[in-house]
């Protein structure tokens, strides 16, 4: 019987970012003794911590970054930034930021590893990209290697297996496979993953070579070169980046392991486990799975990802032993204005293997000076607040019930903060902190107000109660675009359009919208007019926003809501707004993912708008 070495994956600590974290790594940038835990964020901000979780500093980062690296790979410093871009660039640069070298490689930047390719003994550079080729660069940034997928690169890795193996070259594909690859672009399919993978590292424990896999549900499953799954543990929120790095101590040696999930970073460490037979215990990572000398020669095909989660689940972090996914309870929210009426959804789903009872929801707090909870739908009646449930089945039941919340001001903007309780499988009371959902709603709550264009500059003049603010967006879409969707946006939120006209002059487009409206509760006025100018046939426009408000309170919400609203789509998935930023990377031809739930975006048409 072949004995195999399990190994036990715990949590040291998780740290959290503005936003998401679209890459993290462990590396010694400091150049101190041990290396310090690296992530970058979508707030355009990379912040470093020691292995205790210490913060050792925090500093702005370039926000068309998709990939991060630190070695030594031209052998100019000893501490190299390897970075990959949007832009269709790989950057080295030195410790202070000063260029050694970059390369054109023709296509947004996916995915990036840093390793010892052509056993030179020197680092080279491993690249994906948007337009499915994986290439691989020299100490000088020369191409020795061009590999074409036949379908979307999600991720890819460096480390050598065994002899069983064509080369060092493993690739993460959309389909789930994970496709081996030598220096001669020969490849084969060693495994087909049906968890949704979404991340892929190697990784060197005690003389065992792994490879780390990182799906969408959360799950880190670590495989041994059979294929068989050695180690497992959840962090129930999409694995969006992970590193690893060895260090020697006496008298053995720590591995640690670094993942992202949405807006934190999470150090986990590697240990021995128990040793079993391999044949009797041990789950395939794919049942299917053959080994690699009897795989056919890789067919491949779709869209590759820049990173994300799913949205609005809040869990505990548990270890799990190997199984096929993650038990645990989720919790997701959101809500929305209907019929004059904020309803707020909690939706609690089981995917333990017991049924848990007794669920408590209880709504802890929310803007008490803007909203009434007045009742709440699809529940065992106890309170207004509260929604009790016997039970929630296992294997995914599930129970979602509605508070119903009366608006009592034409401007609603807070947080509502809520909490479950149940009672688990080991009669243990569990809790679980439901994310703080964030409310600013004010166009949803207005009538829309036809007067006249006189009346209406009569109104908006500076001499009368109004105040007028002005801020300028730039929008990526061309401005006669813009122009139809912000005359058809205006009435969707609920104001009468009272002037507006457009001109094409030399090439250069002027556009304006005037609307009016007042609050259902105050009746007070609010005018606005959207002014757009561009040039023909460019693909972004300027948009400044003016708003006439009676009530002060009301002009934040407005432009925040326009500028959401003027965003190509929300995404498919979640139905979030879309940060500018994406849609600039989306308009202008490349792949974006939503950073809260990790669809791909891609622009609606104008009969789906």
């Amino acid at each position: 019987m072949i004995q195999v070495q399990l190994i036990d994956v715990r949590p040291l600590w998780t740290r959290q970012f503005k936003r998401s974290v679209y890459t993290c790594i462990i590396a010694n940038l400091i150049g101190d003794p041990t290396p310090e835990v690296i992530g970058c964020s979508f707030s355009a901000e990379m912040k470093a911590f020691d292995l205790s979780g210490n913060e050792v500093f925090l500093t702005e980062f370039a926000s068309n970054i998709t990939c991060f690296k630190i070695a030594s790979v031209s052998k100019e410093s000893v501490i190299e930034l390897i970075s990959g871009a949007l832009d269709g660039y790989v950057y080295v640069m030195d410790i202070k930021g000063n260029p050694i070298w970059s390369k054109e490689v023709g296509s947004s930047v996916i995915c990036m590893e840093t390793g010892d390719i052509i056993n030179d003994s020197r680092e080279e550079i491993l690249v994906g990209l948007e337009n499915q080729h994986l290439i691989g660069l020299d100490n000088e940034g020369k191409e020795f290697l061009k590999y074409v997928a036949k379908e979307s690169i999600i991720d890819c890795t460096i480390g050598y297996f065994s002899d069983d193996f064509l080369g060092k070259i493993f690739v993460l594909l959309k389909s789930g496979k994970i496709v081996n690859v030598d220096n001669k672009c020969n490849s084969v399919v060693v495994s087909q993953l049906h968890n949704n993978p979404t991340s892929i590292a190697f990784s060197e424990f005690y003389g065992q070579p792994t490879l780390i896999i990182g799906d969408r549900d959360g799950s880190i499953k670590i495989i041994n070169s059979d294929m068989e799954i050695i180690g497992e543990f959840s962090l129930e929120e999409k694995i969006t980046s992970m590193d690893n790095a060895v260090i020697p101590t006496e008298p053995h040696e720590d591995v640690f392991l670094v993942a992202a999930s949405k807006n934190t970073v999470t150090l986990l460490r590697l240990s021995k486990g128990k040793t079993i037979e391999s044949n009797k215990e041990l789950v395939k990572i794919d049942a299917h799975a053959q080994l690699p000398s009897i795989i056919k020669t890789e067919p491949v095909s779709e869209q590759p990802k820049i990173k994300k989660t799913d949205p609005d689940v809040t869990l505990t972090t548990t270890p799990t032993t190997v199984s096929v996914r993650p038990q645990t309870v989720r919790v997701l929210r959101g809500g929305q204005l209907e019929g004059g009426e904020y309803i707020f959804k909690v939706k609690v789903i089981n995917d333990k293997i017991y049924n848990i009872t007794d669920v408590d929801i209880h709504i802890l707090s929310y803007p008490e000076e803007s909203l009434v909870l007045s009742r709440v739908d699809g529940h065992q009646k106890i309170s207004t607040d509260r929604a009790k449930f016997h039970k929630i089945s296992k294997g995914g039941g599930f129970v979602s019930p509605s508070f119903v919340f009366k608006p009592k001001k034409d401007c609603i903007k807070g947080k509502i903060h809520a909490v479950i309780n149940f009672i688990d499988e080991e009669d243990r009371i569990k809790t679980i902190n439901v994310e703080p959902h964030d409310i600013r709603i004010i166009c949803g709550l207005l009538k829309p107000k036809k007067v006249t264009s006189e009346d209406f500059d009569k109104l908006t003049n500076d001499l009368l109660t109004f105040k007028k603010v002005g801020q300028d967006l730039t929008i990526y879409y061309k401005p006669e675009q813009l122009y139809q969707k912000l005359f058809v946006l205006l009435k969707n939120k609920n104001f009468a359009i009272i002037d507006s006209d457009q001109q094409d002059s030399n090439g250069k487009f002027l556009g304006f919208i005037k609307g009016f409206a007042e609050g259902s509760f105050n009746k007070k006025g609010v005018g606005l007019k959207l002014t757009i100018t561009g040039t023909e046939g460019e693909q972004f426009s300027t948009l400044k926003v003016e708003v006439f408000a009676e009530d002060k309170d009301m002009t934040p919400s407005i432009i925040s809501e326009f500028e959401n609203a003027v965003n190509p789509q929300t995404c498919p998935e979640c139905e979030g707004n879309i940060p500018i930023d994406l849609v600039k990377q989306m308009m202008l031809g490349s792949v974006a993912y939503c950073e809260a739930c990790g669809a791909q975006l891609r622009e609606l048409s104008e009969k789906e708008n």
